[in-house]
């Protein structure tokens, strides 16, 4: 699929049809990776973030955490 760029303010936009968003799960967010033969754009994730997750992992199992410390 070939797609032209939009201009948007002082930036440049790939306007995706609406097909390809529900095809492919996107939402209001994407992550984009460089790479040698251009750009990937996926959805981006959605839970939680490394530092919550650890939180949550901390306090749901601080008391099986504490009993492994001690064996």
């Amino acid at each position: 699929m070939r797609k032209r760029l939009t201009t948007v303010g002082h930036s440049r936009a790939v306007i995706l049809p609406p097909e390809l968003l529900e095809r492919y799960g996107f939402t209001d967010e994407v992550e984009i990776e460089a790479g040698e033969d251009g750009l990937l754009i996926r959805p981006a994730r959605t839970g939680l973030e490394f530092e919550a997750a650890a939180e949550h992992l901390f306090t749901e199992k601080a008391e099986l955490l504490e009993r492994l410390s001690k064996a």
